[in-house]
């Protein structure tokens, strides 16, 4: 499983990839800060599952969604907010999550996707 995280914070992206590997340690993560090299990261490694920070939001997932919709999408929001949950499913987010993210939200993201993750 390849999982692209997307997120200006690094720090916060950082823990989001913590919680990842932590529910499937055999992941390949992918942590950018920089919204131009995850476009070409998510085009050249052709990942499982985008994380998407709230930084970079649901103009990112449109973006993203424009060169592949191969992916499964997530946003992020820093917390629930049904405005911004609408936004990111119109963008093209298949899940909308809020920070922080645990292992209930990875096991989501990962959920029919390469396999999925045990429960």
């Amino acid at each position: 499983m390849r999982v692209v995280i997307v997120d200006s914070d690094l720090r916060r992206g950082r823990d989001i990839a913590a919680t990842v590997e932590q529910v499937l340690s055999t992941a390949d993560v992918l942590l950018y800060d920089d919204a131009d090299a995850a476009l070409t990261g998510i085009s050249g490694h052709g990942p499982d599952v985008v994380m998407v920070g709230p930084d970079h939001g649901p103009e990112f997932v449109r973006r993203a969604h424009a060169i592949t919709s191969e992916p499964k999408y997530v946003g992020v929001v820093e917390s629930p907010d049904a405005d911004w949950s609408a936004r990111y499913v119109d963008a093209g987010a298949h899940l909308v999550v809020a920070l922080p993210i645990d292992a209930f939200d990875v096991q989501m993201a990962f959920r029919h996707r390469a396999g999925g993750v045990p429960s």
